[in-house]
């Protein structure tokens, strides 16, 4: 894959999976200092004790007190040899009249005495402390061997199994708008499997959107050569001809211009929307707020808008649905005579919507090659079938949902 490899995600999971191992070493080295250094101060206190007792038994025969010589212990060869495989450091010999009271950084152990005193000896945890150290060096190296082992297994290993990942991305770059594009890939995982299956998908969907974008400008190209052409036509007309009357030029031309901008506005009607999610609509609501929207421009013309009772819900994308039912209406506003009614029916049984309105012969939006064509497009996108009907005095359209 062309990335760094300081960026690599395979090199942040590998890090991020050594991260882990290294607390999870750190804490068990923690519990293993502690737990060596508790057996060796156990151990200490162990021979401080049987020194203590095979002293009192074999070597003191007289009682003992606070002023007594304590030097010949030091002699004694068991005590010796013990000492000296042991952890036993700076040992001293004391009697007192109670226990001896550890203090920090020492050991001892005590036995009683005849006479109700204590003898007691007691060590420092010097040796002790060189000892774990010692071992705590030895098991840091050990676990810092083990997390580089295991680090670089893992990136061994993440490598492996991210390759189809590298594949999937050298497909991509390699694939060309017209070429047939296979992005399946050879036991990648089901994690990997998913990505790449969902990612076909989008392209899958790039591409219908992109066809249906060609064939949609292919439409508008053919469609507005047309009113251009009249327009042109009509400028040489009047420019070269004396007969033709500045009014009805202005009324030609002001026609001619009402019709490219309807399709202009069939054109530009379809912004991006192939990606919004469906959801539940009321369709009553949905015209409602539309009706609401126009309401100004239906008073201008001295329009009135009458909506049914009746109502069903639809699941389909809001934006797109809204987008062409505002087109119908104001199409239908648009062409309707003054002071007339736009009716709007609802059947709940049949789940059916039409918008009709009295008009004239003019050209209608939807009525068009182009506006067919849009019309086609939205119905499969939103899941209806249309019809439209035209009389003389009344233009309908009707739209059936599923």
């Amino acid at each position: 894959m062309r990335v760094r490899q300081s960026g690599s995600l395979k090199i942040k999971i590998a890090l991020l999976f050594a991260l882990l191992i290294a607390i999870a070493f750190s804490i068990n080295w923690e519990v293993a200092m502690e737990t060596i250094r508790g057996e060796k101060i156990e151990d200490v206190e162990k021979v401080l004790h049987h020194i203590l007792s095979e002293s009192v038994d074999e070597y003191i025969s007289e009682p003992l007190d606070s002023y007594s010589d304590l030097s010949f212990l030091y002699a004694i060869p068991h005590n010796q040899m013990i000492l000296h495989d042991s952890e036993v450091s700076h040992l001293q010999f004391l009697i007192s009249k109670t226990p001896y009271f550890v203090h920090q950084n020492t050991i001892s152990a005590s036995v009683q005495l005849r006479g109700g005193l204590y003898l007691n000896a007691i060590s420092d945890d010097l040796k002790v402390r060189l000892s774990v150290h010692k071992y705590g060096e030895k098991l840091i190296f050990r676990y810092i061997y083990s997390l580089l082992t295991i680090l670089v297994i893992s990136i061994f290993l993440l490598h492996y199994y991210m390759k189809p990942l590298g594949i999937l991305a050298r497909k991509t770059r390699d694939w060309k708008n017209d070429d047939p594009f296979e992005f399946s890939l050879n036991s990648p995982g089901k994690e990997i499997e998913e990505v790449s299956d969902a990612f076909s998908a989008l392209i899958r969907r790039l591409e219908g959107f992109r066809t249906k974008e060609k064939e949609l400008f292919k439409e508008a190209a053919h469609e507005l050569k047309t009113p251009l052409a009249l327009m042109r036509s009509r400028l040489d007309v009047y420019e070269s001809s004396q007969r033709y009357e500045k009014t009805k030029f202005v009324t030609d031309l002001g026609k001619d211009i009402e019709r490219l901008t309807s399709e202009l506005k069939n054109v530009l009607f379809l912004e991006s929307s192939d990606f919004e999610d469906p959801v539940t609509l009321n369709i009553n609501t949905a015209l409602q707020s539309i009706v609401d929207k126009v309401d100004i421009l239906a008073k201008r013309k001295k329009l009135f808008i009458q909506l049914p009772a009746q109502s069903f819900t639809v699941t389909t994308p809001e934006k797109l649905l809204n987008k062409v039912l505002t087109a119908l209406i104001e199409n239908a506003m648009t062409y309707a005579t003054e002071n007339s009614q736009i009716d709007i029916e609802i059947d709940q049984l049949s789940r059916t919507v039409t918008i009709a309105n009295r008009s004239g012969d003019e050209k209608y939006l939807f009525s068009s090659k182009i506006g067919h064509k849009m019309l086609l497009r939205l119905s499969e996108k939103l899941d209806f079938t249309y019809e439209i009907t035209q009389y003389a005095s009344r233009y309908a359209i009707t739209l059936k949902f599923s």
